[in-house]
C-alpha cells in the first residue's frame, strides 16, 4: 500500500485526487493533507479520510480549524507545509499547490528522497535545471499531473531517445481560439472553458494559451526534449492528450475523454497504467479536427518558446510576471489583452540573472511581482 501526502488538498486536482484515493483504498493510503486557508473543507476532508496530520498556512485560520481538528493533528504558520513533509514518512507526495508557491515543498520532498506526482507546472518552468538535478541525484521518481504530458509519457514506453522526432503537446484553444477580437474579453468570457473545469488561474492559463506554453517548459525538462522539437497543436476536441513523431513517421498519441482523474490516476499509480473508470471515447461520436495555434495572437506561447531557449531566469520572469497579471485580471485591475503586456514589460525590464539559485528565483519572483505592481497602481 502507498503512503500519500497531499499538498493542496482543498484546490481542484487536490480534490480529485482525493476522490481517487477514497476508491482504492486497498492501493493508498493518506497521510497527511494540506491547506492555505479553506479550513471548512480541510475539517470536512480530516473527518472524511482520517489523515494524521493536516497543515495550515494561514494563521490566522488556526483558531478555526481547531473546533474541527484536534488540536495535535495540525501543523500551521508560514513554514506549516515544509514541517508537514518533513513530519510524515510517505512513499509519494502529491503536490497539488498553485503556482511558484509549491517550490521550496518540492524541493524538500526531493532533498527527503520522496517520489513526486507534480501538478504545479510552475516549479519545473522556474526551477527546471535544479529540479531534475536533485531528482537524478536523490535518485526520486517525477510524474506529472497533466493530460499532456501524461499522454507523451505513455506515448514514450518502449521508445528510445533516437527513436523521437518530436513531441506534440495539443491545446482546447480555451475559448477564444477562433474569435478574432479580443478587447473586449470578461472575466466571465475568459472563464468559461468549453472542455475541461479546471481553477481560475489555469483557467485563465489556457484562454491566453500562457498554459500551454508552460506546459512546453515543462515538457522540454521532462522529457529532455530541444525546444525545436516540441510542437503544439490547437485540438479543440480535447480528445488526443499529446502525440509522439517517430523517426520512422510513425505518430502515436493518446486519446480519452477530457477527464484530469486519468492522469492524476497515472501519476499517483507512479506512471503505470492501472484500472480506471473512465468512460471510454466512442470514436465513431466525434470528428477530430487539428490546427496550428496563431503565434500573433497568442502572444504569450511564443513568448515561452522565447523565455525557454534563452534559459536562465527568464522563465522565472515570464512565470511569476503571468501568475501576477492573471490576479490582477481576475480582480478587475487590469483587462485581458494587458496579461501578456505584464509579461512583455517584466522581461524588458529585467536584468537576465544566469544559473539561478532557490534563492535568485524567490526573490526574482517578489521583484517581478514588485515592479508589475508599481507599474499599475499608478
Amino acid at each position: 500500500m502507498k503512503k500519500i501526502l497531499l499538498l493542496g488538498s482543498t484546490g481542484t486536482i487536490g480534490i480529485q485526487a482525493l476522490q481517487i484515493i477514497e476508491k482504492e483504498p486497498q492501493n493508498f493510503k493518506l497521510v497527511g493533507i494540506s491547506g492555505h486557508q479553506n479550513t471548512k473543507l480541510l475539517g470536512e476532508q480530516y473527518k472524511k479520510y482520517n489523515p494524521s496530520y493536516v497543515a495550515i498556512t494561514d494563521e490566522t485560520k488556526v483558531a478555526e480549524l481547531e473546533k474541527s481538528i484536534p488540536k495535535n493533528k495540525i501543523i500551521s504558520g508560514k513554514n506549516a507545509i515544509i514541517d508537514l513533509i518533513e513530519a510524515v514518512e510517505v512513499d509519494l507526495v502529491c503536490i497539488a499547490i498553485v503556482g511558484l508557491a509549491a517550490l521550496l515543498p518540492t524541493m524538500k520532498a526531493i532533498e527527503l528522497g520522496r517520489d513526486l506526482a507534480i501538478a504545479s507546472k510552475e516549479v519545473l518552468v522556474a526551477a527546471g535545471h535544479i529540479v531534475m538535478k536533485e531528482i537524478k541525484r536523490k535518485k526520486s521518481k517525477l510524474y506529472p499531473i497533466d493530460s499532456e504530458h501524461a499522454a507523451v509519457m505513455m506515448c514514450l514506453q518502449g521508445l528510445k531517445t533516437k527513436d523521437v522526432q518530436e513531441i506534440v503537446l495539443t491545446a482546447s484553444g480555451g475559448p477564444f481560439w477562433n474569435r478574432s477580437d479580443l478587447s473586449t474579453v470578461t472575466i466571465k468570457e475568459a472563464l468559461k472553458h468549453p472542455n475541461w473545469t479546471m481553477g481560475n488561474k489555469i483557467t485563465i492559463d489556457s484562454a491566453t494559451m500562457v498554459n500551454k506554453g508552460l506546459e512546453v517548459i515543462e515538457a522540454h525538462w521532462l522529457f529532455g526534449t530541444p525546444y525545436e522539437k516540441i510542437k503544439v497543436m490547437i485540438h479543440p476536441q480535447s480528445i488526443v492528450h499529446g502525440m509522439v513523431k517517430c523517426v520512422n513517421g510513425a505518430v502515436i498519441s493518446q486519446m480519452s475523454l477530457p477527464d484530469m482523474k486519468m492522469p492524476i490516476h497515472f501519476a499517483l499509480h507512479g506512471g503505470k497504467v492501472k484500472a480506471y473508470q473512465s468512460q471510454y471515447f466512442d470514436m465513431t461520436q466525434k470528428s477530430l479536427e487539428f490546427y496550428n495555434p496563431d503565434m500573433k495572437k497568442f502572444r504569450g506561447l511564443s513568448l515561452a518558446y522565447e523565455v525557454g531557449k534563452k534559459g536562465h531566469s527568464l522563465p522565472t520572469v515570464f512565470n511569476s510576471a503571468n501568475e501576477e497579471a492573471v490576479s490582477m485580471f481576475l480582480s478587475e485591475r487590469i483587462k485581458y489583452n494587458q496579461i501578456i503586456d505584464m509579461i512583455d514589460y517584466a522581461l524588458d525590464n529585467h536584468a537576465m540573472c544566469k544559473n539561478p539559485s532557490i534563492e535568485d528565483i524567490i526573490r526574482i519572483d517578489k521583484d517581478v511581482r514588485a515592479i508589475i505592481n508599481e507599474k499599475y497602481s499608478r
